[in-house]
C-alpha cells in the first residue's frame, strides 16, 4: 500500500494550488495528487469562465481575489509563464439607481475603477434602452451607466493549471491519473482489532483512502474535489456545506460580434471588457483568440441541486432565454451563431458564496468556491496549506493575513457578497 505524508483528492484548481503552497513550504513532505480524470483540470477548472475580478463589497473575497490576481500576475509578467490574462475589465451594467447605491461605494473604495456614461455603453454596441414592450414583458432594466473594474479581466484556465502542475512535477509530487476515489476508510486511532471498530468511544482518523488502484494512504488528506466531495463525506457523516448546482456556458460568434471582441471600453484595439446585463445578469466573456463571447447565467430559482457524471448543455436555454434578452440590447447577436456548449457545476455555499475550508479529523475539506476558484484558487491553496500544518493565520501573496478559522464552519468570518452575478 502507498504510503503518503499528503494525499490530495482532486487536481483542480483547488487541489494544485493548495498542493503547490503546501510543498513550496515543506519540501520534505511526500505528497501525491489523486484525481479521477485523465489529467488535470479536467473538471469544472477546465469549464470555467476563467475570469478574475477584485472588485466586491466583501472584505473577505476582495483579499482572496486581489492577491491571487497579484500571484497570477507574477506568474505571468516575472517568471515568464504565459497564462493567457489580459487585464481588459469587468463591466458591470447597471440602471442609475444601482449604479449610485452605496454598496458600489464600498466596492470602489478598495480597486481602481471607472464610470461608464451611456455615451460610453452606447459605443461600445450596447443599447441603453430597450424597448418599451421588451421592458415590460421581460422586466428588462434601462442602463444608466456602467462599474468598470481595473484589476479584473480573463485567463486561460489550462495555463494557470499546467504552471502549478508542472512545479509540482518538479517538487517531485506524485501523480495519480485516471484513479477515482471510491472511499474514505474510517479508523480508529488506537486500533483494538475488534469487529465493528470504530466504535463511539475510539477516536477516529480517516486510516486510508480506497481507490480504484487499490488502497493508498497518509497522516494527512486534502479534500478538494469541488462538486464531488459529497459522494465521499456523506457516507461518513461529514457536511460539506456545499450543493452543487449545474452551469452552462455557450460560445456565440458572428461577423459584428468578431468586431466586437476586439475593440476595448474605450473602443480601441484591444478586448472587449467581461460584461454583466443589468437583468437578467447574464455574462459575457470575450474569447479573443475564437472571436466569439462565452454566453452564461447562472439561474437560481427552478434550475434544481444536482449531479450528473456527463451534464450537457441545453441548447434551448440559450434560445429561450439569454438570446432573447441579449438581442434587446446588443444588435450583433441578431446575427450570430453558436459554435460551441458545455456545461459544468459550481460547488454551490448557498450561505455566503465562499470558499469553506476546514479540518475534521485528519481530514482537510476545501470546496464551496461557488464558481470563483480561478479568481481565488491562488489564495485558498495558501490557507489549505497553512491548515494542513497547524497554522492560526495564512499569509497570502499580496502580504494580507488571513485568520484560517474565518474560512472554517465554527468561527466563521465572511461578509455576505452583494455585488454578486
Amino acid at each position: 500500500m502507498e504510503k503518503y505524508d499528503v494525499i490530495i483528492i482532486g487536481a483542480g484548481i483547488t487541489g494544485l494550488s493548495s498542493a503547490y503552497h503546501l510543498k513550496e513550504e515543506n519540501r520534505d513532505l511526500r505528497m501525491a495528487i489523486v484525481e479521477r480524470m485523465p489529467t488535470y483540470a479536467q473538471g469544472n477548472t477546465g469549464k470555467s469562465d476563467a475570469a478574475f475580478r477584485d472588485i466586491f463589497t466583501s472584505e473577505m473575497n476582495y483579499k482572496l481575489s486581489s492577491s491571487s490576481i497579484a500571484f497570477y500576475k507574477h506568474v505571468q509578467n516575472d517568471l515568464g509563464y504565459d497564462l493567457g490574462m489580459h487585464f481588459n475589465g469587468y463591466l458591470f451594467l447597471m440602471d442609475e439607481k444601482d449604479l449610485s447605491s452605496e454598496k458600489i461605494e464600498r466596492a470602489r473604495r478598495r480597486t481602481e475603477t471607472e464610470i461608464l456614461t451611456r455615451d460610453d455603453i452606447r459605443n461600445l454596441g450596447i443599447e441603453v434602452s430597450p424597448s418599451k414592450e421588451a421592458r415590460e414583458i421581460m422586466n428588462l432594466r434601462e442602463i444608466g451607466g456602467g462599474l468598470l473594474g481595473k484589476n479584473c479581466g480573463i485567463l486561460e484556465p489550462q495555463n494557470i493549471a499546467s504552471y502549478y502542475a508542472g512545479e509540482l512535477e518538479r517538487m517531485g509530487v506524485d501523480f495519480y491519473f485516471s484513479n477515482p476515489v471510491l472511499r474514505l476508510n474510517l479508523d480508529p486511532v488506537r486500533r483494538i482489532d475488534y469487529p465493528g471498530e470504530p466504535f463511539i468511544w475510539q477516536d477516529k482518523i480517516i486510516g486510508s483512502i480506497e481507490t480504484k488502484n487499490g488502497r493508498m494512504q497518509a497522516d494527512q488528506y486534502i479534500l478538494a474535489a469541488d462538486v464531488w466531495v459529497n459522494g465521499l463525506l456523506d457516507p461518513i457523516g461529514i457536511d460539506s456545506h456545499i450543493r452543487p448546482k449545474k452551469r452552462q456556458v455557450f460560445q456565440v460568434t458572428g461577423d459584428e460580434i468578431k468586431s466586437m471582441v476586439k475593440r476595448d471600453y474605450r473602443g480601441r484595439e484591444g478586448v472587449f471588457p467581461f460584461t454583466i446585463l443589468p437583468g437578467p445578469r447574464i455574462v459575457m466573456r470575450p474569447e479573443p483568440g475564437s472571436g466569439s463571447f462565452w454566453i452564461s447565467y447562472n439561474d437560481d430559482i427552478g434550475r434544481d441541486f444536482s449531479l450528473e457524471e456527463d451534464p450537457q448543455p441545453e441548447m434551448e436555454f440559450y434560445l429561450k432565454n439569454e438570446l432573447m434578452v441579449l438581442r434587446e440590447y446588443i444588435r450583433a447577436f441578431n446575427s450570430s451563431r453558436v459554435t460551441g456548449a458545455w456545461a459544468g457545476y459550481y460547488s454551490e455555499n448557498t450561505i455566503d458564496g465562499t470558499y469553506y475550508i476546514f479540518r475534521e479529523m485528519n481530514l482537510i475539506i476545501a470546496t464551496g468556491s461557488s464558481g470563483s476558484g480561478i479568481m481565488k484558487g491562488d489564495a485558498a491553496g495558501r490557507i489549505v496549506s497553512a491548515l494542513t500544518m497547524g497554522k492560526e493565520r495564512a499569509r497570502l501573496f499580496n502580504g494580507y493575513e488571513v485568520p484560517v478559522e474565518y474560512l472554517g464552519v465554527r468561527n466563521r468570518n465572511v461578509e455576505k457578497e452583494e455585488l454578486v452575478i
